[in-house]
């Protein structure tokens, strides 16, 4: 079969080439989503030939489109129950009862999948050579179409490979065309993809379409993985230089010269070009040659939290004898990452600067859903939610992702790190078979020459928990200087030293605690880049998505629906700090109450610990930041948008311009995160028993430098042991107006022995408060809510919803401005809050008020 396999090819001279580039077609291309079918080989017939034939009727197939995944397309066919919905996942045949196993024999997973669509070629595409690109399939492939193979496994195979096939012998222009392919799932030392240890692994591993399949013409001479590369003249930045390189490939038997144009906004080049028969030749176009590649001022890029984010765009074509044969469109950033190394005290800190500045890293670990199921709505939501808590970046555990992710990050940003998974054959460079290794450079060139154009994109790692073998990482490293040469890169992100490159100056671990619970005062000893870590090794979401997670029967007393969500290496820690600090909860709302409260605690000290020691401490990736399903740990938000605690923890921490408590020596820092000196300002203390008496009110006129932290009150809680504290800062400027507010309990007996229980005693407290009427804005209701407590008693965790009238789900996503906070006797706040009008449904949105002691109350929006 194999030899009938590759005598087809050979017949229909079909050109296979790699390539990775996100390169616009303009008119030309298609993108083939709809109108697709699936079904197991093991209940087919019928050969590929066959199959692909404009004839075959798929009987009893499953409609699906594309991208897709096996399993995702018969969940979505009603095949399978949800499984994201309560203990569902376990009755799904072939599930994994241990993460990233075999596919069993009897799996119906196992087989080969077939996926079918028939699709119409544009007839102006008559005499253009016809291409199509696929962009990930997992894992192997035999791709046919209208009767021919056009490709086999031993070359369609790896689950980070790009394709582009040269389909011009077989396409018919202007009817209908029949694709297929029979995709295997991976297995053994294969390169796919793995969830290791944040959720469950569907039962088909994966297998399927990740990505769009892309159909366009071009005229004789194509124009491939253009490149540019941009270089600043640091520290100054008033001229960067531009490098351009693109490859033009002649697809005829001739000889062609043709002119390479291109143009930047106002700038313009060409150059005339003449290539050989089938010569597929790089071309660069650098400011020797071109003296207006070399722009002064240039508009530079940056990170949301310091500048703006400016982009270009390069078009690029080849026109022979007046006529154009192929366009090309890249949108890039000019901007410039390097990294330093801080050494002391034994340590190796890397610490990265954007365009010459230094910038601390706080991001979190980005997942995909568990079912790799397309959506550019879920993906704008969560980049919008990273600006919104002021992060700047996206850890990616292996370049996963549509190019959507990518390109709303450059849009945004949102900084990404990237680089291969840890804990699978990703790492087990010494199982490695040649084929294998062969993959594995292929796979590091396509993603290195598809992400290269985007500013977002500022490091590389060549390994997550361990290093490669020396010549494993010799060969990333080689097509990093020959593809990219623009961005920092180390090998492991770990701090272990390799033998090639020396240390990371990163920093994991120590496994399993810091993925677990630390208190907050552990963070300020972490002095490093850590690249991943948090205190969530459990976190409740809100009571009303919990809802969404299970049946209401197993909401309470914690069940198979929980445990499924969490992870035995993780939780118990987490849930030992609450029930020690807080107190055992006798129900899920006030489980989900406290659950909010502590992550609120601990994520806000993990990232201000980061910040306040700058540069000792350079960077945190929260592990995680967002969830591939409905989990119970390791988010910022859940799988439905429902921010926790530790979303508005992290939020307040990382205000760019920020006053902060310090546990480890009891200090108030104010921490800046801008290039721009402050002056004339005012940073006040003020520390409460638990009965709400003041007990110390300290201020002091600041003065910080840019990109500064500093200490500027000390403070210090009764000798006496046992007893919370309650510490109110504020940071206001010049004319008296407040810039940052921060709010603090404290326990007597230190805080890795604290005990917070105390707070369950406090009073109710019913709130008054106010609703603006709402506006709406490109689709986005807004309202400002004004809260006061009229008590002499702390209103502690405040919480304010937007919920539906009638279900009384939360509408979702949301963005406030602040949340879980605590309102001191007689203190009001005002409140910004916006939802998107259309996530309300038919349903009217209502605010609710509740909190830790409030008195809950609804009130509809108008």
């Amino acid at each position: 079969m194999k030899k009938k396999y590759l005598f087809s090819i050979i017949m229909v001279s079909v050109i296979l080439s790699s390539v990775c580039t996100g390169q616009n077609k303009s008119n030309q291309k298609i993108l083939l989503r709809d109108n697709w079918a699936i079904q197991s080989a093991g209940e087919i017939r019928e050969d590929g030939k066959a199959i692909s034939a404009i004839s075959y009727k798929p009987e009893k197939w499953y409609p699906a489109r594309v991208p897709s995944t096996v399993f995702g397309t018969l969940v979505e066919n009603k095949v399978y129950p949800d499984p994201y919905f309560g203990t569902n996942i376990e009755s799904i045949p072939g599930y994994f009862t241990q993460r990233n196993g075999e596919i069993s024999p009897n799996s119906p997973f196992r087989p080969a999948w077939w996926y079918r669509t028939v699709f119409s070629v544009p007839s102006d595409f008559k005499g253009k050579n016809i291409w199509l690109k696929f962009h990930s399939i997992n894992y192997k492939a035999n791709i046919w179409l209208n009767g021919t193979l056009v490709a086999d496994t031993s070359e369609i195979q790896g689950a980070y490979r790009l394709y582009n096939l040269n389909i011009t012998n077989l396409a018919q222009t202007g009817v209908s065309n029949c694709l297929a392919l029979e995709i295997f799932p991976p297995g053994g030392t294969d390169l796919t993809i793995t969830w290791v240890d944040w959720n469950p692994t569907p039962p088909d591993r994966g297998a399927g379409i990740w990505y769009d399949v892309t159909l366009y013409a071009t005229g004789p001479v194509a124009i491939e993985n253009t490149f540019v590369k941009t270089k600043l003249n640091l520290p100054s930045t008033d001229k960067a230089r531009i490098t351009i390189s693109t490859e033009l490939r002649n697809n005829t038997g001739r000889k062609i010269t043709g002119v390479l144009k291109g143009k930047i906004e106002n700038i313009k080049f060409s150059r005339k070009i003449t290539l050989g028969p089938k010569e597929n030749r790089l071309v660069v176009l650098d400011p020797e040659e071109f003296k207006q590649l070399e722009i002064a001022n240039p508009r530079l890029w940056w990170p949301h939290t310091v500048g703006p984010q400016n982009l270009y765009d390069l078009s690029l074509t080849f026109d022979i004898k007046g006529k154009t044969s192929d366009e090309d469109n890249t949108r890039f950033g000019i901007r410039e990452i390097t990294s330093w190394m801080n050494n002391f005290d034994g340590k190796h800190t890397r610490v990265f600067q954007i365009n010459g500045k230094n910038i601390v890293i706080r991001g979190g670990g980005y997942v995909e859903d568990m079912m790799l199921r397309p959506s550019d709505k879920r993906i704008d939501t969560d980049i919008l939610y990273a600006k919104h808590i002021g992060l700047n970046a996206l850890r990616l555990e292996a370049p996963r992702g549509p190019d959507h992710l990518f390109d709303k990050c450059d849009e945004e940003g949102i900084m990404i790190m990237v680089g291969w998974c840890c804990c699978s054959s990703w790492e087990r460079w010494k199982n490695w078979t040649p084929q294998v290794t062969d993959i594995a450079q292929k796979s590091w060139h396509d993603q290195i020459v598809r992400l290269r154009n985007h500013p977002s994109v500022f490091d590389w790692l060549l390994g997550s928990d361990y290093h490669p073998t020396p010549d494993v990482e010799k060969m990333y490293i080689q097509i990093l200087n020959d593809y990219d040469g623009t961005r920092p890169w180390q090998s492991s992100a770990t701090q272990d030293s390799s033998t090639v490159s020396g240390h990371t100056g990163l920093w994991m671990g120590p496994f399993p605690r810091v993925y677990a619970y630390r208190p907050p005062v552990y963070w300020y000893g972490k002095l490093e880049f850590n690249t991943e870590a948090g205190p969530s090794g459990e976190q409740i979401s809100p009571i009303e998505t919990m809802r969404k997670m299970m049946p209401a029967s197993e909401l309470w007393p914690i069940s198979k629906s929980w445990n499924i969500r969490l992870h035995k290496n993780f939780f118990p820690d987490a849930r030992n700090a609450l029930f020690s600090r807080y107190g055992e909860p006798s129900g899920v709302e006030e489980y989900s109450m406290k659950s909010q409260v502590l992550q609120y605690e601990a994520t806000r000290a993990m990232f201000e610990a980061y910040a306040g020691n700058k540069y000792r401490s350079s960077g945190i990736i929260y592990w995680m930041y967002n969830s591939a399903w409905p989990s119970l740990y390791w988010q910022l938000y859940d799988y439905f948008f429902a921010p926790n605690g530790a979303f508005y923890g992290a939020k307040k921490a990382c205000e760019n311009l920020h006053i902060q408590y310090s546990y480890d020596d009891g200090s108030v820092r104010v921490v800046n995160g801008y290039y721009k000196e402050f002056s004339g300002l005012k940073a006040s203390a003020k520390l409460y028993t638990d009965g709400m008496k003041l007990i110390s009110a300290k201020e002091t006129a600041v003065d910080i430098g840019q990109d500064e932290s500093k200490k500027v009150i000390p403070i210090s809680l009764p000798e006496e042991q046992g007893g919370i504290y309650f510490l109110k800062l504020t940071l206001t400027d010049n004319s008296g107006k407040e810039i940052s507010s921060n709010f603090y309990w404290l326990s007597g007996n230190g805080d890795e022995k604290a005990d917070f229980k105390a707070l369950n005693n406090l009073p109710r407290v019913k709130l008054n408060y106010t609703v603006s009427p709402l506006r709406i804005v490109n689709g986005r209701y807004i309202a400002t809510v004004e809260v006061e407590n009229p008590s002499a008693t702390l209103a502690f965790a405040v919480n304010p919803k937007i919920i539906k009238d009638v279900s009384k789900d939360l509408v979702l996503p949301v963005f406030w401005d602040d949340n879980y906070f605590s309102l001191l006797p007689g203190e009001k706040r005002e409140l910004k809050v916006e939802f998107y009008a259309a996530d309300a449904g038919t349903e009217k949105p209502a605010l609710a008020i509740e909190g830790w002691n409030i008195v809950k109350e609804e009130k509809e929006l108008r």
